[in-house]
């Protein structure tokens, strides 16, 4: 008999379906020219779309002069447009008319050399100084099957690999050795650097593909890279072993991997060595009427965002910051005093503030935070950027300031590496121009003083600004994510597109269509108080070996896709408040409703766990040794294996809303609406032995 959780959860995370080809139907509520999906990829214009058509209907015809004379009708323009690719991916007219013309049968392909082979080799002449990188990129981009292609291919990816933009140089390497088997270069040698610029890159199936095809097809052969001669596998070895592959960078402030390993108990006691308490400092003289105006108030629920970085903890509490020790818990700064905030957050323009788009990010040297001012009565105010110094928080530069950010409103957390900062906006529509809908951008950022690297248009959104009206119904559109990989920027817009951008110059690779619902356009009139429906926070795409999984917060499918190969690997249906949550070699964890698992090889469900307030927010510490949420009971140890409840720590945060878990080298922060509480580490010892307590199913509590 099926066990009432069991029933629920089989409701709430489906089995998996049948992988197989969806149905036409099923296909077209993905592409980018589908009016019903929210957001559309820059498109291109109908008359590129009408080449295309004219090119495969003459070439059907053999009419080949005909055929390629419509293909290269497409302006360079468009070529930087986007059209449907195949498995719901969206690329560029460029990489389409690149595969259209390495398809070409071998009558094609001599008609096509014998019309622009001389216009390839003259663009290749011309590649020096200034002119290099474009003439190779348009000829990789239109011209690669010309006698010359594969050399442009070649020289681009040895410039590809010296700017470190390792993907781009191992796609033009492979594509000698998947599309052009007339090549007249070496392909051990050329395999040999896919394999190079593929271990960079952190690619790690096709690394491992192109180095049994270096000790096996091409055993036989010597190559030569940097004077020294060998064969490709041992050659190989040598150029790896010397100069190995760097780790991942980390893509935000936070412990070291050293933190994230060691061990956390909380099978016995465990006294706070301090706590900042955030409710106590508004609440503080407030007649019993106004505390329950307070506390009615949905953003009394709202919890700060933080971030640690070295021995100091910052949090941005709904615009208001502060610096803390993390040893003593010493305030160290604050823009101003907390209970400042609650005659503003009673005003209808404050109570209209998100406080999930509340943000903060640290370095050294600088703290950046993500707010709107809650002063501001318009109801649609955006929110901006702003740097201070992180030893005393003296303002360093702030987005209202500065003329090149006045059109947009920031739409997600940022993300700082290698000393750029990438955050998500939306850009209102320009009056002057003819854009009436506003669009989703990137922009790249100079950390220290706010000026503007590269801004980049992912899509246009089909419909205008949503509206809302009076209490309580703000605008809860799902938070743009981002992540880093291998120096791609991954977008997860959230609204049925995943898109890949070249993290150095903003260049848009491709989006990943998914199956979405789109965010509610207009809210209810004048619904004094009304309570809105909850509803999961967007979660960040994971990575998973070669694979990236994407749930979309509107969607009702989880995504594997391989984004090197643009090959989408299974999907299957989930709840529609599901988030990702993190994973490991075995299991995928999924929050929402209950906090659940799914097996990654059968994809079917493992267990889910109802938790006090479901797991809709907040920062899960997903480990190895277990799972770890602060509720409005306390902190929950769950089992990851079998989602057994281990044991409650009831701690310093009974009463709270939740809220998330930071785990620093020596302390665990609980950051909830009403504290932030710094409980020690535990000893190996002491864990140890409350693995031994943890053994009996029995739930456990300690204080």
């Amino acid at each position: 008999m099926i066990s009432m959780r069991s029933a629920i959860a089989l409701l709430l995370l489906a089995p998996a379906l049948a992988l197989g080809q969806a149905p036409k139907d099923e296909e077209d509520k993905v592409s980018n020219d589908n009016p019903a999906r929210p957001l559309q990829m820059p498109p291109a214009t109908t008359e590129v779309k009408e080449a295309l058509d004219d090119f495969e209907r003459f070439q059907r015809r053999s009419a080949w002069e005909r055929a390629l004379k419509a293909l290269y009708t497409i302006t360079e323009d468009q070529a930087l447009r986007f059209v449907d690719g195949d498995s719901g991916f969206i690329i560029p007219v460029a990489q389409k008319r690149r595969q259209v013309l390495t398809a070409l049968p071998p009558e094609g392909q001599a008609a096509y050399r014998l019309f622009y082979d001389a216009e390839a080799q003259k663009l290749f002449a011309d590649a020096e100084g200034p002119t290099e990188l474009a003439n190779l990129e348009r000829i990789y981009s239109a011209y690669f099957t010309t006698t010359i292609g594969d050399d442009a291919a070649d020289r681009l990816g040895d410039i590809y690999f010296e700017m470190g933009r390792f993907d781009r140089a191992a796609d033009c390497w492979l594509s000698i050795l998947h599309d052009r088997p007339d090549t007249n270069l070496s392909p051990a040698t050329i395999a040999l650097k896919s394999a190079l610029a593929l271990a960079r890159a952190g690619r790690r199936t096709e690394f491992d593909q192109i180095r049994a095809d270096l000790a096996d097809r091409y055993k036989g052969d010597k190559v030569t890279i940097g004077g020294t001669t060998a064969a490709p596998a041992e050659l190989l070895r040598r150029l790896l072993e010397a100069d190995p592959p760097p780790a991942a960078l980390a893509e935000t402030a936070g412990p070291t991997p050293a933190a994230a390993e060691a061990s956390l108990d909380l099978g016995r006691p465990i006294e706070p060595d301090w706590q900042l308490r955030i409710a106590e400092s508004i609440e503080a003289g407030m007649t019993p009427a106004e505390l329950n105006q307070w506390r009615s108030n949905s953003l009394s629920d709202a919890k700060p965002a933080v971030a640690v970085e070295g021995s100091t903890l910052f949090a941005n509490y709904l615009g208001y910051i502060v610096a803390v020790d993390l040893d003593s818990g010493k305030l160290l700064w604050r823009t101003e005093a907390f209970h400042h905030l609650e005659n503003l957050a009673m005003q209808q323009g404050g109570q209209m503030a998100t406080p999930g788009r509340f943000a903060i990010l640290a370095s050294r040297e600088y703290v950046w935070t993500v707010a709107r001012d809650l002063k501001d009565q318009n109801y649609m105010a955006p929110f901006h950027l702003a740097c201070r110094r992180a030893d005393n928080g003296e303002l360093v530069w702030k987005s209202t300031d500065l003329p090149e950010y006045a059109l947009f409103d920031l739409t997600g957390p940022p993300l700082l590496s290698d000393g750029t900062m990438f955050i998500p906006a939306k850009a209102q529509p320009n009056p002057q121009q003819s854009q009436p809908l506003p669009e989703q951008m990137v922009l790249a950022i100079q950390p220290h003083d706010g000026k503007l690297l590269w801004k980049r248009e992912i899509g246009v959104f089909r419909q205008g600004q949503p509206r809302f009206y009076y209490y309580n119904m703000r605008d809860n559109s799902p938070q743009v994510r981002l992540f880093l990989r291998a120096g791609s920027l991954y977008v997860d817009t959230h609204v049925g597109v995943l898109a890949r951008l070249d993290a150095g110059t903003g260049a848009l690779d491709w989006g990943y269509g998914y199956k979405t619902d789109a965010p509610q356009a207009e809210m209810y009139f004048n619904m004094y108080n009304r309570v809105q429906e909850s509803q999961a926070v967007s979660g960040r795409p994971l990575e998973s070996g070669d694979a990236i999984l994407v749930k979309g917060a509107q969607s009702s499918r989880l995504y594997a896709i391989d984004p090197n190969r643009m090959k989408a690997l299974w999907e299957r249906p989930v709840s529609k408040d599901a988030r990702l949550l993190g994973v490991d070699d075995r299991s995928l964890y999924l929050g929402g409703q209950e906090l659940g698992s799914l097996d990654l090889k059968t994809r079917g469900l493992s267990w889910a766990t109802k938790l006090p307030g479901g797991s809709l927010d907040g920062a899960v510490l997903v480990r190895s040794d277990g799972l770890f949420q602060l509720t409005p009971r306390g902190i929950f140890e769950l089992d990851p294996r079998s989602g057994d409840v281990r044991r409650i720590f009831r701690g310093q945060d009974l009463g709270s809303a939740g809220g998330d878990l930071v785990l620093t080298d020596d302390r665990l922060l609980a950051v909830s609406n009403r504290t932030i509480t710094a409980y020690p580490r535990r000893t190996a010892g002491a864990d140890a032995s409350a693995r031994g307590e943890s053994a009996t199913p029995k739930e456990k509590t300690s204080r």
